[in-house]
């Protein structure tokens, strides 16, 4: 199984979805606490009517996003150690919408988490899916969707 990972940082709607659908994801799984963009196309809304008329499923998941505390915490620090151990620890309990996504991978489903940023290494989708793989025992592969 493959969990994918994408951000929408530099990319156009046209480009976002060619993405997707070259790695014939199923459901995107929104990963920001605020699912909203000052990007056309990309708040929750017009984002899930977008994927629908691609046939691909959207979920908000705001539950695994990171709070604006902690976002200006990071923006003032630059310290990505500090925020990633933070976040570690707040989504520790965050059983339920981590299990959902294993759920819908072990149904056969390509699901790809969604975020802004367009390095996963600065991402804290990257831990989300990390959290994930940690509950899968059959050898979970995490592949991040880079657009050139």
């Amino acid at each position: 199984m493959d969990l994918f990972t994408i951000g929408y940082e530099g990319l156009d709607q046209r480009q976002f979805i060619a993405h997707l659908v070259h790695n014939k994801i199923s459901i995107v799984a929104d990963v920001r606490h605020l699912p909203l963009s000052r990007k056309k196309g990309f708040s929750k809304s017009s984002l899930a009517e977008m994927l629908k008329e691609n046939d691909i499923d959207y979920i908000s998941l705001r539950e695994l996003g990171t709070s604006k505390d902690m976002r200006n915490e990071l923006y003032a620090s630059k310290n990505y150690a500090a925020f990633f151990k933070d976040y570690k620890r707040l989504i520790a309990d965050k059983k339920e919408p981590l299990d959902k996504i294993l759920d819908f991978l072990k149904e056969g489903q390509n699901v790809s988490l969604l975020c802004f940023e367009r390095d996963p290494e600065l991402c804290h989708r990257k831990i989300v899916a990390e959290e994930i793989k940690k509950r899968n025992n059959n050898g979970l592969k995490i592949k991040h969707i880079k657009p050139i």
